[in-house]
């Protein structure tokens, strides 16, 4: 941060430790917005990630994941948190864990870095439980793993101008998420105009809060010949087709269904757009815990003061209408069921059997199609792509999808074209790169497989299986050196790999 600004935000009153972690766009904004800014800063989105600095986290004692027989533990470094684990005498070893994802309200996730991209860590800490254990989904994984990347897609909504290239960020969201690009607001000094979302018309305005907080059961980017990403001010749905179930999944509460969930609500139904998320948050500034429940119920009693509350204790809205859920998509947690029932009645669970969006009459049939790839249904999927991929030949998205199914259903015959297609479009996509060269190596073109793998682990230097392949090729090639150094390689990312192992042992002298 610039020193002139340190000074200024200080001479505002912000505080050393909101100096020191606003991002340098919000920092600016500061300098007329200070209230909003110094209340904003404490709220869970401000701090949904930053850098690991010394003593603002809990070290872990060692602990063991019972699943994989890996010691875990977590120790101070000068700079950062040291995960540690060790997988009997052999797979030892350290990550520098350097970004934080979460507020902390339930828990943080952390990543490191290796090989220019970033990977999640296999252990987090969990606020309610006061205790680190695995991160969501490895209680799933039977071996030790180092090698789960972190798309941008999920940085998007943890952090702000994230740039994989050279894997920096600024911490937390930025006020610019909501309200626009503030460079011509700044430089004006505040003459030209910004974005003010409750300005905007409803669907305008509803995206900006979908854009992090609605993930549905499918999203699927739209093909769009100018690549532009949404922004503040434009609908979402002209950027994302979101896909929710024909029979909504009534006990299934997540991280971000607070939005789906709130749209199926009786509150909403009938009040229409007049009912939005700002309705009962302020964006700005969250109640403080022990005035959480009377900040929410007075929301309710705005439009329900009509009708007396005849329970008991009375007033507690949230209690009945509002309850907390466990067991959702994350260990350790509780979400908040923003479908508003009447009563706290489990409602039976229904099959959903059909794919709907969201916001109706915004999607296309390959919308659709890349939907139902998703979750996995294939015989919906294959006929709305085919027509997609032949209707749109510049459409990768369409035609990786259609790649795979025909490669999953040993067509390499089909899928070759699809994949030879996709990476005279998108040299740099790694999943064509990594399944045409399975097709040339068994065409017995060696020396193309050997390329082919070698460009997609320079775009993801972590996959084992696509090195392991890699190593394979250069061994029948007669290259015992070049293969041993592809799993020297391998086991840096990836140790816990008992066949890279005994291949090792194969190839050294």
């Amino acid at each position: 941060m610039h020193p002139d600004l340190a000074t200024t935000l200080k001479s505002l009153g912000l505080g050393l430790l909101l100096v020191t972690t606003l991002n340098a766009q919000d920092a600016a904004c500061a300098r007329c917005h200070a209230d909003i800014v110094r209340t904003y800063s404490t709220t869970a989105m401000a701090r949904t990630s930053g850098k690991v600095t010394p003593g603002n986290h809990a070290p872990a004692k060692p602990f063991l994941d019972p699943t994989t027989q890996t010691t875990f533990s977590i120790t101070q470094a000068p700079q950062s948190l040291l995960l540690q684990f060790e997988k009997g005498p052999d797979i030892t070893g350290t990550r520098p864990l350097e970004w934080f994802l979460g507020s902390g309200r339930v828990g943080r996730s952390y990543l490191f870095r290796m090989g220019g991209r970033l990977f999640q860590s296999p252990i987090s800490y969990y606020s309610t439980a006061s205790q680190w254990q695995l991160s969501p989904g490895f209680d799933r994984r039977t071996s030790l793993d180092l090698t789960r990347a972190v798309e941008p897609s999920c940085l998007n909504c943890h952090a702000s101008n994230y740039n994989p290239a050279t894997l920096t960020m600024n911490p937390g969201i930025s006020c610019e998420r909501c309200h626009g690009d503030a460079r011509q607001h700044l430089s004006t000094l505040g003459k030209a105009s910004i974005i003010n979302p409750k300005k905007l018309p409803p669907q305008e305005r509803d995206s900006i809060c979908a854009q992090c907080h609605l993930t549905g059961v499918a999203r699927v980017a739209k093909f769009r010949t100018d690549n532009a990403t949404y922004m503040p001010g434009k609908k979402l749905s002209d950027f994302s087709a979101l896909f929710v179930w024909d029979q909504p999944e009534s006990n299934t509460i997540g991280v971000t269904s607070h939005f789906e969930k709130l749209a199926t609500s009786r509150c909403k139904i009938i009040t229409g757009d007049a009912l939005t998320c700002t309705t009962c948050h302020d964006p700005h500034s969250e109640p403080q815990p022990q005035k959480a429940a009377s900040f929410f119920n007075q929301k309710c009693q705005n439009c329900h003061a009509q009708k007396p509350c005849l329970q008991s204790p009375q007033g507690d809205c949230i209690a009945c209408h509002m309850p907390k859920s466990t067991g959702g998509s994350v260990d350790h947690s509780s979400y908040t069921n923003h479908s508003i029932p009447r009563t706290t009645n489990i409602t039976p669970q229904i099959n959903p059997t059909s794919l709907v969006s969201f916001w109706p009459n915004t999607t296309s049939e390959r919308d659709l199609g890349l939907a139902w790839s998703i979750v996995g249904k294939t015989d919906q999927a294959q006929p709305l792509l085919e027509a997609a991929a032949k209707a749109n030949p510049n459409d990768t998205a369409s035609l990786s999808q259609l790649a795979q199914l025909h490669d999953r259903q040993g067509r390499e015959d089909l899928a070759q074209p699809f994949y030879e297609a996709i990476l005279k479009k998108d040299p740099n996509n790694a999943t064509a790169a990594t399944n045409l060269a399975v097709i040339r190596i068994k065409a017995g073109l060696t020396d193309e497989a050997i390329a082919l793998w070698r460009s997609a682990l320079k775009v993801n230097p972590a996959q084992t299986g696509t090195r392991m392949n890699l190593a394979q090729a250069l061994f029948r090639q007669g290259n015992k050196a070049a293969a041993a150094a592809e799993i020297e390689q391998a086991l840096k990312y990836d140790p816990d790999q008992p066949s890279a192992r005994r291949l090792l042992n194969q190839l050294r002298p």
